[in-house]
């Protein structure tokens, strides 16, 4: 990753201090989301999401969430590359941290690093992978000569990370977006049933 340097804001100044007060969920979900998002950054919506989650102001909200996550990111990935344990990782982080969100988060790094390293060392030439995935259902109306009906469809996002060309070398992430009938998601939950049974017999 690039360098994670602070940047300008109007309160807090510290971005990490965002998180003060915060519950351990959504300190562990936006630790989650940096480091996955570590190549392209958050998009539009990802940042919009979190700006309402952490009660930001709408106004400079998405840039303060930037903020937050470049220094959630310089903390992640100086603990994982150089190694650091529990208070290396206390060390990285602004002398303001409160003692309760300092160990909230050296904790839930500790807590992700085995699976963090085990991605760094399989991010090699690889087929693309599903980072993120969201849907919502939108009710249109459809007539014709006989009927009026409401038909319900099912718009699914999936944010896949691309396919790694290099060795070693994180890929960006893309959005894909598409639309399910009723029908065609039953269909569609039925292979995943089978994918999943099948997988469960796998000892």
């Amino acid at each position: 990753p690039d360098s994670h340097g602070l940047s300008t804001m109007a309160a807090p100044q510290l971005p990490i201090l965002l998180l003060e007060g915060k519950e351990e969920k959504k300190v562990k979900m936006i630790l989650r989301d940096a480091f996955r998002y570590q190549v392209d950054g958050f998009s539009e919506k990802k940042a919009s999401m979190w700006v309402s989650a952490l009660g930001l102001e709408a106004e400079d909200g998405a840039q303060q969430i930037k903020a937050l996550v470049k220094d959630l990111q310089r903390v992640i990935f100086g603990t994982l590359y150089e190694d650091l344990d529990r208070n290396g990782t206390v060390k990285l982080l602004p002398k303001e941290t409160s003692k309760e969100l300092k160990i909230l988060l050296a904790n839930s790094i500790a807590d992700f690093l085995p699976k963090w390293r085990e991605q760094c060392i399989q991010n090699q030439v690889s087929p693309p992978k599903l980072v993120d995935f969201d849907w919502r259902v939108d009710v249109a109306s459809s007539s014709n000569v006989l009927s009026r009906m409401m038909v319900p469809k099912v718009f699914v996002e999936m944010t896949i990370q691309k396919e790694a060309t290099e060795h070693r070398k994180m890929a960006g992430t893309k959005n894909v977006q598409f639309e399910l009938s009723k029908e065609a998601l039953g269909t569609l939950v039925k292979s995943l049933g089978k994918i999943r049974d099948q997988l469960a017999n796998i000892k």
